[in-house]
């Protein structure tokens, strides 16, 4: 076994056990939520959005840099726990659905993008406002086609949005008519 198999497997095992005992600690403290009227849907939505969040608060550190960096990375912590608590909330009550599986898994890939991809469009890897940029677009020119670039990327940004709406109400509709 070569040396790359071998840390592919350790890894494999190390995120195992991570994630079972994740899992297990998560389950155990789920019993009394699951008394509630808490959904694990509602605790799926309030992950995604507190992530969202932290992605509008991480997009102003300019303002203060230290403070909005740590309050965005406050809310993207707290929103990534109620993301492993929806899956743990939803066994311990039996309120597991094929809906709600879409949605955890919809929303986690959307909450694991948009705060890393704003803190890389933080460094200048990335499509920040004009405003933002520093000192790479002087005038003339390139800033307007820079303005009709941002224009087409919020363009077509809103518009992936919308078929996520789209394709999550299409699939909640169809596992609706099955039931």
């Amino acid at each position: 076994m070569g040396k790359d198999m071998r840390e592919t497997a350790v890894l494999h095992r190390v995120k195992h056990g991570y994630t079972t005992g994740a899992r297990s600690l998560a389950s155990r403290s789920m019993g009394g939520l699951a008394r509630t009227r808490v959904t694990p849907n509602a605790l799926t939505t309030a992950g995604v959005t507190l992530c969202l969040a932290a992605s509008v608060v991480v997009f102003f550190e300019n303002r203060n840099e230290w403070l909005f960096y740590w309050v965005g990375a406050a809310l993207f912590v707290i929103g990534s726990i109620l993301d492993i608590l929806d899956g743990a909330l939803a066994r311990a009550g039996g309120k597991t659905t094929p809906f709600g599986a879409f949605l955890d898994s919809t929303t986690d890939r959307i909450g694991e993008g948009v705060v890393p991809r704003q803190l890389h469009a933080r460094e200048g890897g990335g499509t920040r406002p004009a405003g933002r940029r520093r000192n790479r677009l002087a005038g003339g020119a390139r800033r307007r086609d820079h303005r009709r670039a941002l224009g087409a990327i919020a363009l077509l940004t809103a518009t992936a949005w919308l078929t996520v709406l789209q394709r999550i109400l299409f699939v909640r509709k169809q596992l609706r008519e099955l039931d």
